[in-house]
């Protein structure tokens, strides 16, 4: 996600099939993934069951601040929100995070 966002990503797009159990897991995660890379994430995880997993729901959207737009339940379900890049551009103005990076020791 990194690479994607040093490359000028502003939305992250991911789809998962995280199991149930797991859910508290996938939803921390990505709002870690937002906030360390500034970038909205949409996330789109699968619901229902197969022979071996049962899976978790959830997706979701959240914008570059960590904070939660719109999250769906264990239904499958539509979601929107208002995406800003104005406000984006703007997060990354205020914090330019990357500009702290030290490439040459890494």
């Amino acid at each position: 996600m990194r690479k994607h966002a040093l490359e000028g990503a502003e939305i992250l797009f991911v789809t998962a099939e995280w199991p149930k159990p797991r859910t508290e897991h996938w939803r921390n995660l990505l709002l870690k993934r937002a906030i360390e890379n500034q970038c909205y994430v949409v996330a789109c995880n699968r619901i229902g069951a197969d022979p071996d997993n049962e899976f978790g729901g959830h997706s979701i959207i959240i914008n570059p601040w960590g904070e939660i737009m719109a999250e769906a339940e264990e239904t499958e379900t539509i979601l929107y929100a208002d995406i800003s890049i104005d406000e984006l551009n703007e997060i990354r103005t205020r914090i330019p995070i990357y500009e702290d990076r030290r490439t040459d020791l890494y």
